[in-house]
This record gives structure tokens, sequence and C-alpha cells, in this order.
């Protein structure tokens, strides 16, 4: 790994440092879901939110039902939790390890055939397209390890694997084997991925604008 790489990865991890602690209780679902499902429009969110459910957008019910693997996990409803992963997998061909830590602003505009390992950080503001994968944690960086940082965009068919991870503000594209570590601020591509160029002044990376 190059010192740009291991210095970028730094970096990326202190964006995702406070969600060391992530556990997605009752409350943190209604605000990830106003975020996330409902646009930021927070009248009687928890009724919104149960209709989502059942949205004819699939954008939408796919990341809801996402964090609701999540809620349910947090409180040790393992038979409602294999039910949604069930549901997932059938509907939209998504697996996600329940634990994984996935910041806030999570977009999944095409939700079919993504994978999520377990062990994984993913930070805030991330937009993943169809057929992504991200493999899970080698052992040795149990029990989280940042293979994503905040406000990046993963376009189809991109993998990450092994020591693959990238850092703020990345724009991954179609198709991509991320083996290896990438700084912020870079656009990656290819097999192996390399970087291609710096993310341009202005450039929209990630699901919006931080805050």
């Amino acid at each position: 790994m190059s010192r740009e790489g291991e210095a970028g990865i730094r970096k990326g991890d202190g964006a995702a440092s406070s969600e060391r602690g992530f556990e997605m209780d009752w409350q943190r679902f209604v605000d990830y879901g106003i975020r996330e499902v409902l646009g930021g429009k927070g009248h009687l969110p928890w009724l919104r939110l149960f209709k989502c459910l059942w949205s004819i957008r699939p954008e939408r019910q796919a990341v809801l039902r996402v964090r609701l693997v999540q809620m349910l996990e947090h409180y040790g409803r393992n038979t409602l939790v294999r039910r949604q992963l069930a549901t997932l997998t059938t509907r939209f061909g998504i697996h996600v390890e329940p634990r994984t830590v996935i910041g806030r602003g999570l977009r999944l505009p095409h939700p079919t055939s993504i994978v999520i390992g377990r062990g994984l950080r993913i930070g805030e503001r991330c937009q993943l397209y169809q057929q992504v994968t991200l493999a899970a944690a080698p052992r040795e960086h149990e029990p989280f390890m940042a293979r994503v940082g905040d406000d990046v965009t993963i376009f189809p068919g991109a993998k990450f694997v092994g020591e693959g991870r990238v850092g703020n503000r990345v724009i991954v594209g179609a198709n991509a084997v991320v083996a290896d570590a990438f700084g912020d601020d870079v656009v990656v591509g290819g097999v192996p991925a390399r970087v291609i160029r710096e993310v341009r002044p202005g450039e929209r990376t990630g699901s919006g604008k931080p805050e």
C-alpha cells in the first residue's frame, strides 16, 4: 500500500469513528428513515415509514428494510431479522450483514444484487448501484474495517475484496475491482482498480451534500 493510500484511509477513518458504538435503536431508525426514505420530512414519520415498507419505489423500500434489519438485530429479534433478510434476498437480491456499520444517508438507486459483508464500516452519504459487492472484512481487521469512507459513489458491478478500501469523496467506476487502499478525492476504476484522476472541484460524490 502506498503512503498516500495509508494517509487517505487514516483520514477516512475519522468520519466513521463516531460509528464505532453504532447501534440501530428505534430513535436512530426513525432519524435515518426521515433522512434516507422520507427526504427530510418528519411529519408522522413512524407511520409514513411503515407505509414505505410496501412502497412502489424500490430504492426507498430496500434502504428502509436494510435499516429495519439493523434495528431488529439491535433488539435481538432474530426470527424477524431472518424474515427481513429473506425479503431483501428474494425481492431485491440484496444480502447485508445485520451488524455492518452503515452511516446515514445511504442510497441504493437500483437495489438489485448488492452484497454487503460482515465486519465493515461504510461512511455517510454513500451511494451504491446495482451488482456492487463489498466483501466481508479479512479476519485480522475485525470487528470493523473501514471499507468505504464518506460521500462515496460506487457504480454498477464494482467489487471490493481483500484489503480494498477507499477514503472520502471517491468515485468508483463500473466493474472496478478494488483490492488495494485508496485515499480521498480520487476517481478509481479498472481491474485491478487504479487512480484514474482526482475528483474535480464541484464534482458530486456520494448521495448528498455533507452536513
